[in-house]
């Protein structure tokens, strides 16, 4: 049994002897005090706090409790006991006078109990202390048996025959286990009290609830953001403190339950929950919580950052992109600007030109890089799978789906970029799932029936002619102009062979340490010879070709024997040890479309005449409004 912490008045040795012995029979912790003055004892227990309730007397506690905060308890003897007291009274030969408080209803059937007891008595009730005055005056003769200790003390006093009615251990018992049951249930309401009033203080939202058109609960977030005071607003009237506060007033609106609605405080935008909910058996209470919703979103922000852990995000920067020709350098200073927007971009190049670099850059350097960065290959997948990666799927969606389903790709990229590589490859009926999340910012899992809203930047890549297989019916013209509102040419390795030394020195250092051109006895001649190369195969076939060299190692760092061997097997028939010469272009097909030829001989052309249109319009034997539409048409810078 818990330690119960129980003080005691008593108005006597035998009383105290009473509780004491009950205390031990049923495991309690009493302090007894017979005391005079009985509410200075009990103001000592409760400055002290070392009891937490206390038992007397029937007077006595009335008296107490009226006076006190600590929680008293009142021993009435039982009727066993006024029994008892009668039948001593009955010894003495004279007239009986029961004489009690007054109480509603009755506390006892003193009829009953005097039948019992063998001896008829009068009964006598008083209240006040002067109608037991007057009841005393007209008793002279009589015995009085008193159940009160008080008017026993006072009929004596008048020197009439007084047989007390003494409170059995019986009364006691029960007056103990009532005090040890109210402390217990006492001490669990002021704990769950505690609790409540911490989680209160504690929490994040702004609570207020409202019983009965009142104010009931208001805590510390309410108060800071309304600018109210608790002890102001607890007790009135919901109305009347809307009525003086802007704050409140928005907060409560009408009072009927809403969810998650956007409520502004000045330019405070707060997430508003109301709802209705029982607080007894007749009673019911509206609760109304709230938020700022900048919270919310840093919260968001948070779960996107433990996204980044599990490698949603973008490792590549401008800084990392190597080469210093001109051409690549305007495709950066371009991409830089196309960062500070938040339009969807289009990536368009050849394979192997890096566009998921230029992708993760410009992410980087956005307003959305603290926000995860998504990748996919969207012909990597086939189009059943590739729809449930991109948009999700909820449980039971389809054999084989994951337990509770699973979050798409969209929404893993919410306040980030997603980066659909390939994206000229998505079937017909993907292009228009894409379409309109672009349109509606917003997701529909495969099975679901509940749309998430998204928030996420679009960047996009194919080395497919998009414009083109509009025209042949195979891309939607729609979702064309909605990818390409920004448009991104990655120029080809070929178009900028100054770049080629550059970048193979820094693929050989990143596989083979920071002094492997030493080591390997890299000279700007050997530079010189890659760039009689045309790459066809970009920067890829440039990284696989230094990765050869560094797996097979350089057996003659002078004559470079293995270095020349590997390039003379890229070279194609026919070209070996042969360049473009100043004036002339080669292409890096013999024959294929029409417009593939064009684009690199004009390609090719304004690099070497470096952008003069009027002096590539007289070399090529057109006009310059025919070259404009030319370049223009093929998106030629």
């Amino acid at each position: 049994m818990d330690k119960v912490q129980i003080g005691v008045v008593s108005p006597g040795p035998a009383f105290s002897a009473t509780v004491r012995q009950a205390a031990r029979e049923l495991g309690l912790t009493v302090t007894v005090r017979e005391e005079s003055s009985p509410e200075a004892a009990v103001r000592d227990w409760e400055a002290g706090s070392r009891v937490g309730i206390v038992v007397a007397s029937g007077g006595t506690a009335e008296l107490l409790k009226k006076q006190l905060s600590l929680p008293v308890v009142g021993v009435e003897p039982g009727g066993l006991d006024i029994g008892e007291a009668l039948g001593r009274a009955g010894g003495h030969g004279f007239r009986i006078v029961l004489l009690d408080r007054k109480r509603r209803p009755p506390r006892y059937d003193y009829g009953r109990i005097s039948a019992v007891a063998g001896a008829a008595c009068e009964v006598r009730l008083y209240g006040a202390d002067g109608e037991l005055d007057a009841c005393l005056a007209e008793l002279d003769g009589a015995v009085v048996v008193a159940v009160q200790a008080s008017a026993a003390a006072k009929a004596a006093a008048r020197g009439l025959c007084v047989v007390p009615v003494e409170t059995g251990p019986e009364a006691v018992r029960e007056a103990l286990l009532r005090a040890a049951d109210i402390f217990r249930a006492r001490r669990r309401d002021v704990r769950l009290c505690q609790s409540l009033h911490a989680v209160l203080a504690n929490a994040y939202d702004g609570i207020m609830a409202v019983e009965e058109g009142e104010v009931t609960l208001f805590n510390p977030v309410a108060e800071k953001i309304t600018g109210l005071a608790a002890r102001d607003v607890l007790g009135r009237a919901v109305t009347a403190v809307c009525r003086t506060n802007a704050a409140c007033r928005a907060l409560w609106g009408d009072g009927t339950p809403v969810a998650d609605a956007l409520v502004y405080l000045g330019e405070l935008p707060l997430v508003v929950n109301r709802r209705f909910g029982p607080v007894g058996p007749d009673s019911t209470a509206t609760l109304v919580t709230f938020q700022a919703a900048d919270k919310i979103r840093r919260l968001e922000a948070r779960l996107r950052q433990q996204l980044h852990q599990q490698g949603l995000v973008a490792r590549f920067r401008f800084h990392d992109i190597v080469g210093s020709s001109a051409m690549l350098a305007e495709t950066v200073r371009e991409a830089r600007k196309y960062a500070r927007s938040e339009a969807a971009v289009l990536i368009t190049g050849e394979s192997g030109t890096g566009k998921e670099l230029m992708a993760q850059s410009i992410h980087n350097e956005s307003a959305r890089k603290d926000g995860p960065f998504v990748a996919i290959n969207c012909a990597a997948l086939p189009e059943g799978l590739l729809e449930s990666e991109l948009f999700g799927y909820e449980e039971g969606a389809f054999t084989g789906a994951r337990k509770g389903g699973k979050q798409g790709l969209f929404t893993l990229a919410h306040l980030g970029t997603i980066f659909l590589d390939e994206v000229g490859e998505l079937s017909p009926g993907l292009q228009a799932r894409l379409l309109r999340v672009l349109q509606e910012k917003e997701v529909m899992p495969v099975g679901g029936q509940r749309i998430h809203p998204v928030d996420v930047r679009v960047i996009s890549s194919t080395n497919r002619d998009l414009a083109r297989e509009v025209e042949e019916g195979r891309f939607r013209r729609d979702l064309f102009f909605r990818l390409n509102v920004l448009h991104l040419q990655i120029p080809p390795l070929r178009e900028r062979l100054e770049d080629v030394p550059e970048l193979f020195i820094h693929f050989l250092e990143r596989l083979a340490g920071p002094d492997a051109a030493v080591r390997f006895g890299i000279t700007p001649a050997l530079g010189e010879e890659l760039k009689r190369h045309l790459w066809p195969g970009n920067a890829r076939e440039l990284q696989g070709f230094t990765e050869r060299y560094v797996a097979l190692g350089e057996d003659n760092p002078v004559a470079h024997a293995t270095f020349y061997a590997l390039l003379a097997k890229l070279v194609p028939a026919g070209t070996a040890g042969e360049r473009p010469l100043p004036g002339q272009v080669q292409l890096a097909i013999d024959l294929g479309p029409m417009p593939d030829m064009e684009r690199q001989i004009l390609t090719q052309a304004a690099r070497l005449i470096k952008g003069n249109r009027l002096e590539m319009a007289r070399i090529l034997g057109i006009s310059r409004t025919t070259l404009w539409k030319k370049l223009k048409e093929l998106e030629i810078g």
